[in-house]
């Protein structure tokens, strides 16, 4: 797919999104009694509009944004240049005579319409077939492999499991591959220890092992033991000229038995000059294979070769169990995106390479269309619930600095002066020019780097 292909849905689908939050404000404003004047997708000069029932429509030419305009900007400006401290004159379908309730309602609605927009995304998302890795039960411990995985112990260390075990079973759940294994540690919420079941050395033994909570996930410490098969060599690459292809299997690297792929990545990461790689070719003979591994201009190495995974097909969830599905995946991804926006508030997150603009997320939503649809729905998902939750971050240019201030008046029981609403919008202006900006520039280092 063409990087302008890529762009132009990326764009559209940002433009649904925004339309969507839009269309949230649009129909919070009624409900609320609340006169809508504009409803417009994009900014700019319009390239199209009508009116209806009193509300003018437009489709502007840049389709980044969108807007709905609520009645109550004339009668701001006109009590500011009456020089009132309060505003007395409110004409009737303004937002300042709503009551603090209704116009709460009104700027929640915007967000609380992309976490269901999200939510209707999440459901053909798992109602859809799919194919999916199936990796052995047979597992590595993590810990004994420090270079890949940065561990030095774990919990399945601690709890006697070793490299080579087959999981059977988790609390007496049959586990048929290792998906089933990451499928139970993402329902795991408890502090008590897991019953595992694992068949070591033809005999099987029970396990009792309490998973080790990281980043708010619990982890059992281990990864599939996956067979060192190839699946593909690039064919201009120091592997391939050395005579390695794909089906080989790696018996060993520099005289070290490699029984797993782990193995093979540890031994290239420790590698210090020429690899002796001795594989096993698809006919029954084996080969040494001699070369010196390319390296980035920061000096790691470059491994040039992908390994067998088997695949497996799903089928798609009914539609009353992928409603559920998509209500509690919708719940999930609130939580860890109030997480995030947490960790950036606080420091621990780096803002300038977590914060994407509409550039970078076009072109990330339009790479992913070409992966698949379930992919794609599960990223414009992902982006909608973020640009709801973002909007509720209590700053002068967002939806919640509105709700804050409402919340004010709903207290103090009456408007709040003219000045701070003046200066409010002022400091907002400022704000979302600097945001602006600062996306901007991020969006420019990522096509740049």
């Amino acid at each position: 797919m063409s990087t302008f292909i890529s762009f132009f849905i990326g764009i559209a689908s940002i433009a649904l999104m925004v339309t969507v939050h839009e269309a949230g404000h649009f129909f919070g404003a009624r409900i609320s009694g609340i006169t809508v004047e504009t409803f417009a997708i994009g900014w700019g000069r319009a390239i199209k509009r009508w009116r209806k029932n009193g509300i003018e429509y437009r489709i502007n030419i840049f389709p980044l944004g969108g807007y709905c305009k609520l009645k109550g900007a004339e009668d701001l400006i006109a009590s500011q240049e009456r020089h009132e401290s309060e505003m007395v004159h409110v004409s009737s379908g303004s937002i300042f005579a709503a009551h603090p309730l209704k116009r709460i309602l009104t700027y929640l609605a915007g967000p609380l319409m992309n976490l269901i927009f999200a939510a209707l995304l999440f459901i053909p998302f798992f109602m859809l077939p799919y194919s999916s890795f199936s990796d052995p039960s047979s597992v590595i411990v993590s810990s004994e492999y420090p270079l890949i995985y940065g561990e030095s112990e774990n919990a399945a260390e601690r709890g006697g499991m070793k490299s080579g075990d087959t999981i059977l079973s988790l609390d007496g759940h049959e586990v048929r591959n290792f998906q089933d294994i990451s499928t139970f540690m993402t329902t795991y919420d408890s502090h008590e220890p897991i019953a595992v079941n694992v068949l070591r050395d033809g005999s099987t033994l029970e396990l009792s092992i309490l998973p080790q909570k990281t980043d708010n996930r619990y982890l059992l410490g281990v990864s599939s033991a996956l067979t060192p098969i190839l699946s593909e060599v690039d064919p201009i690459s120091p592997e391939s000229m050395a005579g390695m292809k794909a089906g080989d299997t790696i018996l060993s690297v520099d005289e070290k038995a490699t029984p797993y792929m782990a193995d093979v990545l540890s031994a290239y990461l420790n590698a210090a000059g020429k690899m002796r790689v001795e594989v096993l070719h698809e006919d029954g003979t084996t080969e040494i294979c001699s070369f010196i591994p390319e390296r980035t201009t920061e000096g790691n190495v470059i491994a040039h070769i992908t390994f067998k995974r088997d695949t497996m097909y799903n089928e798609g969830l009914s539609l009353p169990s992928g409603v559920l599905a998509a209500m509690r995946e919708t719940g999930s991804m609130i939580s860890e995106t109030l997480q995030l926006f947490s960790q950036l508030v606080t420091g621990k997150m780096e803002a300038g390479s977590s914060l994407a603009g509409p550039l970078r997320i076009s072109y990330v939503i339009g790479a992913t269309f070409s992966a698949g649809m379930r992919s794609f729905l599960q990223l414009l998902a992902m982006v909608s619930i973020s640009l709801g939750i973002a909007n509720l971050i209590p700053l002068p240019a967002l939806d919640g600095g509105s709700i804050v201030l409402s919340v004010i008046e709903w207290v103090r029981r009456k408007r709040l002066p003219v000045g701070i609403y003046i200066k409010y919008q002022s400091v907002g202006l400022v704000i979302l020019s600097l945001l602006i900006l600062f996306v901007l520039f991020s969006d420019a280092r990522f096509f740049l780097s």
